[in-house]
């Protein structure tokens, strides 16, 4: 609550803050979006694409204004300026444009010419994330190979993997994806493409772990302090449509150096310097 505190406000003396944790529970969300709009609050904050949804369909028909944090793409979830809850809502998304993404990968792979991208047509986070990328590799002037999964069986997976391997792809892309992101399906994708030596990039931190090369990431606690700015400057008197949404700010790079020796690729120092994780 930084973001809350350096606009002026603090829990105890000024504001009272209610923290409810949905625990990933679309009921337990919608109850609490119940309850406190009952409670009378003034603005809430939301965290994540699911939470801020059900908040907005709880919550419709009043002026309450919501403030998300932590959403990947709000316009993927048709949160957009033209949808109907744009006067009440705004709030600090998690994206991190593409082609900086790419940019930085290619800074890690000198060279690339054919990029892989694998993303599930489930859901429309990782459809909207996964087609911007091929607008902007192909912008970076990289020839682009996409393969696409229908939902996380583990055969449709294989059958995408070797497709992308036989069209011969010198690195792996994968975009924001929920179904993709799980611990199951990163391990496989990260142990297929590290066996075939090709690196991969993911959109968060945590999935470096799993046997990526990369990711160029948002800092999760600098959204948090920009989406307590936006909710401050509601609680002092200005309309949310008048917040403009935010995307992250600071970003993070992480690199997994056991796969860059196990690689072969050499991480030269200025790209070294800028990493903020190590595995």
């Amino acid at each position: 609550m930084e973001g809350l505190r350096e606009e002026g406000y603090l829990d105890g003396l000024n504001l009272r803050l209610q923290v409810i944790n949905s625990t990933r529970d679309r009921n337990r969300a919608a109850w609490a979006a119940e309850e406190l709009q009952k409670q009378g609050a003034k603005v809430l904050i939301t965290l994540g694409t699911i939470p801020t949804l059900v908040a907005l369909t709880v919550t419709r028909g009043s002026e309450l204004p919501i403030v998300y944090s932590g959403m990947v793409s709000p316009a993927a979830a048709g949160l957009d300026c033209h949808s109907e809850a744009a006067s009440r809502l705004t709030g600090t998304s998690m994206e991190v444009p593409v082609a900086e993404q790419l940019q930085v990968f290619m800074l890690a792979r000198p060279g690339l010419q054919r990029l892989g991208i694998l993303f599930c047509t489930a859901t429309p986070e990782a459809v909207a994330t996964g087609r911007a990328a091929e607008t902007a590799a192909r912008d970076l002037g990289l020839r682009v190979i996409t393969a696409t999964v229908t939902d996380e069986r583990r055969e449709l997976l294989d059958k995408a993997l070797t497709t992308l391997q036989e069209e011969k792809v010198e690195a792996l892309f994968l975009p924001t994806d929920p179904v993709l992101a799980s611990p199951r399906n990163l391990e496989v994708i990260c142990g297929r493409m590290l066996r075939a030596r090709l690196p991969v990039m993911v959109p968060f931190e945590s999935s470096v772990s799993y046997g990526a090369l990369i990711s160029h990431h948002a800092d999760f606690a600098e959204v948090g302090r920009q989406a307590g700015r936006q909710a401050g400057r509601i609680l002092s008197g200005a309309a949310p449509r008048d917040v403009a949404p935010e995307i992250a700010k600071v970003k993070r790079l992480t690199l997994n150096l056991k796969v860059a020796q196990s690689l072969g690729l050499p991480l030269f120092r200025h790209l070294l310097s800028r990493a903020h994780d190590l595995y």
